[in-house]
């Protein structure tokens, strides 16, 4: 009779080993293309019995590739231009350590005396501050703005004195403040601080993907749809012949071929989460493909609502599989090159029974606003009464949320005062 503790210890350690292997299936499955091709690699090569049958494509233009030209950072476009503005090496020297403060919009969050304590750098940051682009090294927007406005006025001095009130949209009580009729203001702030940079550094920004490479693809050849896996950057590899030989033959001692098995196995294992990753999303490539084919057939705006509870339902597969299988990953198709949590969205019941996708409350948020009175703005709570009058029940909260989203100001910020 065996040992009921032996049972147990080895019931767990089988356990152990299944959760192990799932967790590297999930981690598998969320991986985007690049990142895979990066790990199989490592993996590859951490196994003895594998080896690569072919490298992994990296010129191949079968599947399309972003390319990003790389600007100059905004450190080097001022460091080009400091030399013409600092005659003398240790004032050179100084502002190259200041701009080296500079944070990613340009701005100066570091106070002078912390930069190099017991230095004077006033007159240092005043020469950044001269600098293309204009803005630049301010400590704050306020200072930014000012940095901007080239001649003394009424621009210059609603910036400087009633700073708070801009920024709310309160301009009958600057033109109170100012003795200037409110048309006056009104058009100052349209003509000469709206078109000013809030982030001067910002183009300077350097992308976080120098490259996004689709995981799958949808096209249309002679009128005939496809979905395809983007799989040629993954390393192709298989058991290296000699250990498959020794396996054969019972080469090695007991030992060393349960060691060899385990390998062998572990390859086996790698091809077959790689394999499941690539039906998944081929599967779900071609149920958005089923779900949106007016969408891919160029009409932009008829996305419906899917939601990844319903991918899932019928593709008789997890909802969180689906999650993973579309986190951070990319689809090429007719319209360009898409995130696939893009073609997935939860929608709203209107009263004609017909569910109306997030994307398409966004678009008739936007006509909304679009075509509202400048001069009375919705207010959210207004356009969701909006929506309910064209029988989609939209909360005021939801329309905050997609406002938000599409980066639309409040009602405040929005209204335009009569000249």
């Amino acid at each position: 009779m065996k040992d009921p503790v032996l049972i147990q210890s080895q019931n767990q350690h089988q356990q152990l080993l299944v959760n192990m292997t799932m967790k590297q299936a999930f981690h598998v499955m969320q991986l985007p293309l690049e990142e895979l091709s990066s790990w199989l690699e490592e993996e590859i090569e951490s196994n003895p019995v594998l080896e690569i049958r072919s490298p992994k494509v990296h010129s191949d233009r079968t599947h399309p590739e972003i390319q990003i030209a790389a600007l100059p950072s905004l450190y080097s476009h001022l460091m080009n231009q400091a030399p013409l503005h600092f005659k003398s090496r240790e004032e050179l020297a100084l502002a190259e350590l200041v701009i080296g403060h500079l944070n990613e919009k340009g701005y100066l969050d570091t106070p002078l005396d912390e930069i190099l304590p017991g230095t004077d750098l006033q007159g240092i940051l005043e020469g950044i501050q001269a600098l293309d682009p204009p803005g630049v090294g301010a400590r704050n927007l306020q200072e930014c703005l000012l940095l901007q406005i080239k001649n003394p006025g009424l621009a210059m001095r609603i910036v400087q004195y009633h700073f708070e009130d801009l920024l709310h949209n309160r301009l009958p009580q600057i033109a109170k403040a100012e003795c200037v009729p409110i048309h006056e203001v009104v058009e100052t702030v349209r003509q000469k601080l709206v078109p000013l940079d809030l982030y001067p550094g910002s183009r300077f920004a350097p992308s976080l993907h120098l490259s996004i490479l689709p995981d799958l693809s949808i096209s249309c050849e002679e009128g005939i749809w496809k979905v395809e896996v983007n799989s040629s950057f993954l390393p192709q590899f298989h058991t290296a012949a000699v250990y498959e030989k020794a396996l054969r033959e019972s080469t090695y001692d007991l030992e060393s071929t349960s060691y060899l098995r385990r390998q062998v196995a572990s390859g086996n294992w790698l091809k077959t989460i790689v394999q499941k990753r690539n039906a998944t999303l081929l599967a779900i490539g071609s149920y958005l493909l089923k779900k949106h084919r007016t969408f891919f057939e160029g009409e932009r705006h008829s996305l419906d609502a899917v939601s990844m509870q319903e991918a899932a339902k019928a593709l008789c597969i997890h909802e969180s599989t689906v999650a993973r299988a579309v986190a951070n990953k990319y689809v090429a198709c007719p319209q360009g090159i898409l995130p696939l949590r893009f073609f997935f969205s939860q929608g709203v019941k209107a009263e004609s029974g017909k569910t109306i996708s997030s994307h398409s409350l966004r678009k008739m948020l936007r006509k909304m606003v679009d075509e509202e009175d400048k001069t009375h703005p919705f207010s959210d709570e207004a356009i969701s009464k909006q929506f309910r009058k064209l029988g989609v029940p939209v909360a005021r909260r939801t329309v905050s949320k997609y406002r938000a989203s599409l980066n639309i100001a409040g009602a405040s910020q929005r209204k335009e005062w009569s000249k």
